[in-house]
Order: C-alpha cells, then structure tokens, then sequence
C-alpha cells in the first residue's frame, strides 16, 4: 500500500518539475503571425489595412491618453521675423515676456499697455516697458499680461511662432494641428478603440495617430524633399519648386545684401550684417521696427511708419 502511495507522489513531482519546461516550449503563435510579411497574410493586396501592425491600440491609461511627439519636430525650424525679439528690446528684469525700449515721448500712447520706466530730457527719450516682439498685451485684472503669437488653429501659442495642439489633435508634416483618434484620422478612419485605418496609398505616422502619403521609390535624401501625394515627391515646409529643385524661403526676404541659405537663415554679403533675422546695411538711422536697405534708406514693419525725428519706426 505505502508503495503505491510513494509511486504516486514521484509522479506528481516530476509533472511539477517539468510544466516550466512545457510552458516555455509552447510556441507565441501570435508573435509568429505578427511577423508575418504582409504578403503572407491571406487577402493582403498592396496595403494591409486589418492587422495589428497597421492599428493603434488603445489602453486605459491613468491621467488620460499618452502624448505622443513625432521626433522629426524635435529641431525646431528658426522662427519667422515677426516673432523675433528685435536687437533694441532689452528684457526687463522678472520676465514675464516683457522688454524695456526708448522712444519718441510724443509716440508713448501709441504702445499699448506700457509702463514709463525713464525719462531722458537731454536726448527727447522715453523708456518705456512693453510686451517684447512675438507677444501680445492684455489686461487681467489690473496687471498687464503679455501673451505668445504665432498663427495655431486647434492649439494654444506656447512660444511665439510655436504651436502646441489640444488634445485630441496632433501636428502633421506641415505643423498643423488635425484631429486624432478617436476624434479623427487625418487621411483615414477611426475605429472605436481609437485605432486609425489608413486610406490606400498612406500609412501610419511615428506617432500611429495620422496618415502620411507613400511614396513607393523614396524622394531622396535631402531633408528638402518631402512625399506630399502618394507617389508624388515634393518640397518640405519653408521650401518652395524651383527650376533648380527645392530652395529655402525667408520671409521676409533676405533684401538685397543678402541671400537665404536655408529656412529664414540669410547669408549676409559685404557691408551687410545679419540684424533680427535680416541682412541689414550699415546705416545711420536706427531704423528699430525696420529694415536698413542702404545707409540712408529704412523700410518699416508693418504696422509701423517712420519717425523723421528719432530716425525710428514707431507704431501707426
């Protein structure tokens, strides 16, 4: 009888000792399936648009859905001019987005929310304390607050001429905001579980949120082309088509005494100096809020005019 019972109890221990070894013999026929090439999967034409590599899943996260940020936007482009804080803005001492400049006294009420910080008798000179060039005043209970610019639909300006999305919206290769799943797919579909289903000739972004057209033979290497259309290769943002493939754009343009290497970067020639993102002649005025063209020549921004007295540009 105890033999019987110690026959049995062998036998139990050594199932117990072998279910790891069986365990990890079972082979994950889900992995073996995902690794599958497309064309190995029954019904794949030239896009698969029903499997896993194509979907992105949707998990209950705690604090909401994950961010995602395509890596490519990591290097941000230069700013446009317009966002620029000019060579005559001095940053006020405590931030908050505010610069200290001189100016005409007959000009000060033509800038909005301003503070008199200096009076300077001996040269007619005003300083006065505003919001610096990319931001704009406001009033917020009493106190002036001085908000980023930049021209951002579906987001919020985080840093004048940058655009940060809502959520629920993603920056595409252009840097705009569209809508993301599961509000929307930008060139396919949406799926419950806030998958995105790409449209034939597109697939899913680094970030699986939005779809970018395919261009089968590549564009090339250059960061200067882009695939804009399936199959069609175009230029990327802050380039433009010419005769010679894709060049830079600058805006505004580098002037006369210069040229634009690259995106809003000009290359200044001979008696001319790079100043607030703009080949700038040697001039005698001070043309602030302007461009110097020549030595006695000063185009004002726009939304400024110039003042013959101080040789400056002062709001219209």
């Amino acid at each position: 009888m105890w033999l019987g019972d110690l026959g049995l109890r062998l036998s139990f221990f050594q199932l117990m000792v072998c279910l790891p070894t069986i365990y990890t013999s079972v082979p994950n026929y889900s992995e073996q399936y995902n690794r599958r090439p497309a064309s190995q999967h029954p019904g794949a034409g030239n896009y698969v648009r029903d499997y896993p590599e194509n979907r992105q899943l949707s998990y209950n996260r705690p604090g909401g859905p994950a961010k995602f940020e395509d890596p490519r936007n990591a290097e941000r482009q230069p700013k446009r001019r317009e966002y620029m804080i000019r060579a005559h803005e001095t940053l006020s001492v405590g931030g908050q987005n505010k610069c200290r400049i001189w100016v005409p006294p007959d000009t000060v009420d033509k800038y909005s929310h301003h503070s008199v910080i200096q009076k300077d008798q001996a040269n007619h000179l005003f300083m006065i304390e505003v919001c610096c060039t990319g931001y704009s005043a406001s009033r917020l209970m009493g106190v002036t607050v001085c908000r980023a610019q930049c021209s951002c639909q579906n987001g919020s300006c985080r840093r004048p001429g940058e655009c940060e999305c809502y959520d629920g919206f993603v920056q595409n290769d252009n840097g705009d905001c569209v809508f993301a799943c599961p509000l929307g797919c930008q060139n396919g579909q949406c799926f419950l579980d806030g998958s995105c289903q790409c449209d034939p000739g597109y697939k899913l972004d680094e970030t699986r949120r939005y779809c970018r057209p395919i261009c089968s033979s590549g564009c090339g290497s250059s960061t200067r082309h882009n695939c804009t259309e399936p199959e069609v290769c175009g230029c990327s943002k802050g380039y433009q088509l010419t005769d010679v493939g894709c060049q830079p754009v600058c805006e505004p343009d580098c002037g006369i005494g210069g040229l634009c290497k690259d995106n809003n970067v000009c290359d200044c020639g001979p008696g001319y100096n790079p100043k607030d993102g703009v080949c700038q002649a040697d001039c005698y005025q001070k043309c602030d809020n302007g461009v110097c063209v020549s030595r006695n020549r000063c185009i004002c921004d726009p939304g400024f005019t110039y003042h013959e007295q101080s040789t400056m540009c002062v709001p219209v």
